[in-house]
């Protein structure tokens, strides 16, 4: 009973936050002009939907209200119209036409620092558009940067795209259907009414038919994060011609565990996550990619390739759901997340999360959320943004059905928690170690790491540098586990620090001492080390068996209970090795 009441009351809210002026007197307003400008100098790509053409159906089978409303050319569809579902009728939730902004001040009197805005930048101009405001209008067409953009927000999928409008040299001016798709936002175009897919951005129906808008980089931020990355920013304006109770959220309790999505009719959601749990949304060259934001939130940076491009998603706390409670600025800190390049400078970087900061393991510089470099020796550089979406989980798989979702403990690069490589198999180069300690645990102050295998014991094989922050936090987790199971196994640390530019061998042997470790240490000669053991950024560990066979190799920072784990897997492999 208590599901049907809210279905009923969401129906009723519908009806009244779409309420807008009358048809005709929307049929007065003036759409913005069609200015032209300078390209966008963010990176643009394209999120592809798998299109088919039916033949032309007959007007009754349309969906409710669209010959009456609509001057489409209907017999042009890349979808069934079985799928499009009529919910309220044209521009009855009025897109913003000729939008207002007013600086970071004035838009401080009536926004929270948590509230979650769509940040835009091109060319230097930073815009700002509340979701708040976007919540009761879902379009704006705006321009920025000298870019005719259409700024938009399904508020079913959690969506929040921002377009570029001009197709074939034309700009177009963007309204409401009033219908729905998978539950997600059906637009139009003024100038062909052509219908548009929101969550894609490319036309199902119309002249324009399997078309496909720009989809330029966009992140979901909260108002304080905007405020501290573009402190001369503008923000879009309450002064929408409209009447209505911003700050209000006519969803309350739209994303609450367990919630079923509103008017969704479309393919099954896969079971792996419930169908409302927010996910950010990468596709890069027909590789889809789903990041859920719980996995995020406990990783808090994610190190992956997606279509053969190495890229980073950065997730920090601080951002409100602006489908939870009664009032936006009181919803659930949902946080915010982003996907960057992780090339820098013909140089592939690896990003973790330790003592509360993004570090990079190549460099140790200090990163934020923006992808910006704040301290270290790549203070003031910035990664290049990789467009993604927010969604929630049955929008992305609907739209993106071959996707594949994100799993720290299945990742090919490394993350904030360590990440699991595959078995390396028999390592069979071998190197010298000149050792810092540990002589008399080895046998000698320099010694090859076959004749260290010699001794029968398994051994962890721990590559790291004297200047990698992620390695300072690990030596003592370290330190502890050696502590337990040295009788067991060997442990051995080899400084490679001197090869990837993070400490001389002099930077090493003081970590040693400052962190009291006492387990064997030393550097090597021979950077080939780096190559032969897959050393992918630092700390990187090896699990080997005493036939020299390592089981498993991990890439950034490990917990002690993971060392624990790992460790006891080792022990039972290397029995009868």
């Amino acid at each position: 009973m208590r599901r049907f009441l809210w279905l009923a009351l969401f129906a009723l809210m519908l009806s009244a936050c779409a309420m807008a002026p009358s048809e005709s007197a929307m049929e007065g307003e003036s759409p913005t002009a069609s200015p032209t400008g300078a390209p966008p100098t963010a990176e643009p790509t394209e999120t592809e939907e798998p299109t088919s053409t039916p033949a032309p159906q007959a007007a009754e089978d349309l969906p409710s209200g669209a010959k009456s409303e609509f001057e489409t050319d209907f017999s042009k569809h890349s979808v069934p119209y079985s799928e499009i579902s009529t919910v309220l009728s044209k521009d009855r939730i009025p897109a913003i036409d000729d939008p207002k902004v007013v600086g970071l001040d004035e838009a401080d009197e009536w926004l929270a620092s948590e509230e979650p805005v769509l940040m835009l930048e091109i060319g230097g101009d930073a815009r700002a558009y509340p979701i708040q405001i976007l919540m009761w209008h879902e379009i704006v067409n705006d321009v920025v940067g000298g870019t005719p953009v259409a700024a938009t927000y399904c508020p079913l999928c959690n969506t929040g795209i921002v377009f570029e409008r001009t197709v074939d040299g034309e700009v177009l001016d963007f309204g409401t259907t009033g219908r729905l798709r998978f539950s997600n936002l059906v637009m139009y175009d003024r100038q062909t009414e052509s219908w548009w897919q929101q969550a894609s951005g490319k036309a199902i129906a119309g002249e324009f038919t399997d078309t496909q808008l720009i989809i330029l980089p966009s992140m979901m931020i909260s108002w304080g994060d905007f405020k501290a990355k573009h402190p001369e920013g503008q923000v879009l304006s309450r002064e929408t011609g409209h009447t209505r109770d911003y700050g209000a959220n006519p969803y309350t309790g739209y994303d609450e565990l367990g919630r079923t999505p509103f008017l969704y009719r479309g393919p099954e959601t896969p079971e792996e996550l419930r169908q409302n749990a927010r996910v950010l949304g990468v596709e890069l060259n027909g590789e889809a990619v789903a990041y859920p934001y719980d996995r995020l939130e406990n990783v808090r940076v994610a190190n992956d390739t997606v279509g053969g491009v190495p890229i980073v998603v950065l997730w920090e706390p601080g951002t409100a759901s602006a489908l939870d409670s009664a009032r936006i600025a009181e919803g659930e800190d949902v946080g915010a997340a982003a996907a960057f390049s992780r090339e820098l400078d013909d140089r592939t970087l690896s990003f973790a999360f330790a003592d509360g900061r993004i570090v990079d393991q190549e460099t140790g510089s200090e990163w934020n959320i923006f992808g910006e470099a704040v301290a270290g020796s790549l203070e003031g550089r910035e990664l290049a943004s990789v467009v993604s979406v927010d969604h929630f989980w049955f929008s992305w798989a609907a739209f993106q059905p071959e996707t594949r979702v994100y799993d720290p403990a299945e990742s090919t690069s490394s993350d904030s928690e360590g990440v699991a490589g595959q078995a390396e198999g028999d390592l069979e180069a071998d190197f010298e170690i000149n050792l810092y300690q540990g002589e008399d645990v080895l046998g000698g102050s320099s010694v090859a790491f076959s004749n260290v295998l010699a001794q029968g014991k398994p051994v962890v094989l721990n590559m790291w540098a004297g200047l990698c922050p992620i390695c300072r936090n690990e030596l003592p987790e370290l330190q502890q586990t050696y502590e337990a199971y040295g009788d067991q196994v060997l442990f051995i640390g080899v400084d490679v620090g001197p090869f990837v530019g993070l400490g001389s061998r002099e930077d090493g042997r003081a970590l040693l001492d400052e962190l009291g470790i006492t387990f064997p240490a030393g550097s090597t000669p021979d950077p080939q080390i780096l190559r032969d053991y897959d050393v992918l950024g630092t700390p990187t560990t090896h699990f080997v068996t005493p036939s020299g066979e390592s089981i498993q190799r991990r890439t950034g920072p490990m917990s002690e209970e993971q060392l624990e784990e790992n460790i006891e897997a080792l022990i039972e492999a290397s029995e009868g090795s």
